[in-house]
């Protein structure tokens, strides 16, 4: 029967327009904005300090300890072997893959996992190919590990940072985890309001943190100047070649530094490229590097430091105001990755990912400001049982590494898929670029999987449980759409209604029927037909159309079709960032439909409420797969809030949905 109106059926990108009020910034390589985004290019720049880097950045808080801890040994060559293997895996990852490489691949301005997917799909479609299966699941599996990812990050930052009081008094320690608990409880009770309430601050704060971090590295780096040596690779190479499998272990602390890399590329929505690029080359970069040698000169030459040198690096007078802009720094990244997911699974709603979960939208000048209750829910609960349940960061630190560097994986795989059918790019540039990507992306992979029994088993099996929803509920829709595709055709019902010889009653009004597919007879209509043997006197059959683009071109957004006898069919595209608002895309049409004009007062919405019956497959689902996608679609939230209806003008029929 007919599907709901979120499916997605993507014809490939198509270069929308953007209303500047609502949109994020764009690109500010984009020529007729270049001088607005010159001019405002400090403000983006600031921004991105507090929304992109705040789980990069706060990473020097526990990776260096973390490797030093894995390898068990404290000198000279450990030390700086594994300052040099963090640099150049902070160089060759963030800086070489991200920032020269995928921040390129913007999906007309949107980044992430997801708006990669996307655009992956449509270089296929525009080329008239089959879009490999297997590249969309593994996007999937990419954003279900994200997930994974963002239950961890919140839950290991703020005990990090918290673990600094016991730097202040050795009597804080039992209550470590309990105030980190409370700190998370109070972020997550606070995300009803919306990030933007506090977003303001978050980049100023993060410029005094990497000010700080850089200033404290400066400090021990002057005392030790001959930690500077470890720039040169051939310490971290010399590690490598003297103890291998050492390295091997370290590499599973080495992606600590690494986290919060996907966020240059997803955040490019809000910022822009050259905002990120300039933030990250002229603050961010240089800080966390200079606060690295400074714990290695503070370990190496400070007694006892390994256990917290990123405490022990500070002066013992600045100790206590350390301690505090590091819990500031950890709660804003926390903050920006919770909405992080927020934002990414209103884009996998639209994409037909995920089922419709209720989403608001928490500011009225920013795009992609929004808070989805149920994930903040789900993610409120798993960070409070990681805080509660390791209770410190070293032993949390376990479970951390596996989904980053899984997702990092994808990422490389979807870019190679992206490079030949998108860029067309030889095979042998392909390869020469992958190749090595793809060998420390699978290293990171490896090195961490031995992690999976001592607390890694949880980012994958939450990635597995939300890539098996996906999954489902991508596999149900589009079978789904199949069986809605040979409906009887819209406009041989209408002929045939109109002929019979009792034709139903024209009442006055407007009746809309939103979700149907172009073409085919609505579900809702002859069930309301065949029921109350009514028509309205004007009937809009509204075929809502989510596609692989992130905006659609306002001129080419609607395409509107005359089916005779007061009957209009309604064709409309949106991208996987925008919302759909019937009445006020009714309220556009005016002029369109003859001497129409949308009234409110007058006008019932007529929504299909579906009820999948299992069993009708025919094989091509297993049976758990279609009791799971027909639980899925009974607790998907209304149709009435997806397209911006008020309930008392909405009418919900029944729809049997088989498979």
């Amino acid at each position: 029967m007919t599907p709901t109106s979120h499916d997605a059926h993507p014809r490939g990108a198509s270069r929308g327009a953007r209303d500047d009020s609502s949109s994020p910034a764009r690109d500010p390589d984009d020529p007729p904005h270049a001088e607005a985004q010159r001019n405002a290019l400090p403000g983006l720049m600031l921004g991105a300090l507090g929304v992109v880097f705040g789980d990069i950045g706060t990473s020097p808080i526990y990776a260096l300890r973390q490797g030093v801890s894995e390898a068990g040994v404290v000198n000279v060559q450990t030390v700086m072997g594994i300052l040099s293997m963090i640099v150049w895996a902070v160089v060759i990852v963030v800086m070489g893959k991200y920032v020269c490489y995928v921040m390129r691949a913007d999906n007309e301005g949107e980044g992430g996992i997801v708006a990669l997917t996307a655009l992956v799909r449509s270089g296929y479609e525009r080329d008239g190919l089959r879009v490999p299966r297997l590249l969309v699941m593994a996007g999937l599996f990419g954003a279900a590990m994200f997930y994974g990812d963002s239950m961890v990050t919140p839950a290991v930052s703020v005990l990090s940072a918290v673990e600094g009081l016991s730097q202040i008094n050795a009597k804080f320690d039992p209550f470590v985890a309990p105030i980190a608990a409370a700190i998370l409880m109070a972020l997550f009770l606070f995300q009803r309001r919306g990030s933007a309430v506090v977003g303001k601050s978050f980049g100023p704060v993060m410029a005094v943190w990497f000010v700080y971090l850089a200033a404290v590295g400066l400090y021990r780096i002057v005392q030790h100047p001959q930690v500077l040596r470890a720039l040169s690779p051939v310490w971290a190479a010399a590690l490598v070649a003297d103890h291998p499998a050492l390295a091997f272990v370290v590499l599973g602390a080495v992606i600590l530094a690494l986290t919060g890399a996907e966020a240059l590329y997803a955040d490019i929505g809000h910022f822009g490229r050259r905002a990120i690029r300039l933030a990250w080359l002229f603050v961010v970069f240089p800080s966390i590097i200079v606060g690295y040698f400074g714990q290695a000169a503070t370990i190496l030459y400070q007694p006892g430091a390994v256990r917290q040198p990123f405490f022990y690096a500070a002066p013992s007078w600045a100790l206590i105001p350390t301690v505090a802009i590091a819990l500031l720094a950890t709660v804003i990244a926390s903050q920006a990755v919770i909405s992080g997911a927020f934002s990414m699974t209103s884009q996998a709603i639209e994409l037909g990912f995920l089922p419709r979960l209720r989403v608001i939208e928490t500011s009225r000048s920013q795009r992609g400001q929004v808070y989805v209750p149920a994930v903040n829910t789900v993610l409120f609960v798993a960070v409070l049982f990681l805080t509660l349940a390791f209770r410190s960061s070293e032993r949390l630190t376990s479970a951390y590494g596996i989904a980053v560097g899984l997702t990092m994986l994808i990422t490389t795989v979807q870019m190679v898929s992206l490079s030949r059918h998108m860029w067309r790019w030889r095979w042998a540039a392909v390869a020469a670029l992958s190749a090595p990507l793809l060998v420390v992306d699978a290293l990171l992979v490896a090195s961490n999987a031995r992690k999976i029994p001592q607390g890694g088993w949880f980012p994958v099996a939450v990635g597995i449980v939300l890539f098996l929803l996906m999954s489902t509920w991508l596999r149900g829709r589009q079978l789904a759409a199949s069986r809605a595709s040979h409906a009887q055709p819209l406009q041989l019902f209408l002929r045939e209604l109109f002929a019979s010889a009792q034709p139903p009653v024209r009442v006055p009004g407007t009746a809309v029927y939103p979700g149907a597919t172009p073409g085919a007879t609505p579900a809702a209509l002859m069930s309301n037909v065949r029921h109350n043997r009514v028509l309205h006197q004007t009937v809009i059959f509204f075929a809502n159309r989510s596609e692989s683009a992130p905006r659609i071109d306002e001129h080419t957004r609607i395409e509107v079709r005359d089916l005779r006898e007061g009957c209009y069919e309604i064709v409309s595209r949106h991208g996987f960032v925008e919302r759909p608002n019937l009445p006020r895309l009714l309220a556009s049409l005016e002029g369109q439909l003859g001497d129409w004009r949308f009234d409110a007062r007058h006008t019932t919405f007529f929504l299909p409420r579906d009820e999948v019956t299992p069993g009708c497959s025919h094989g091509q689902m297993s049976h758990w797969r279609e009791k799971l996608f027909g639980a899925m679609s009974f607790h998907s939230a209304s149709s009435a809030e997806y397209y911006g209806l008020d309930g008392e003008d909405v009418v919900e029929l029944g729809v049997q949905v088989v498979l």
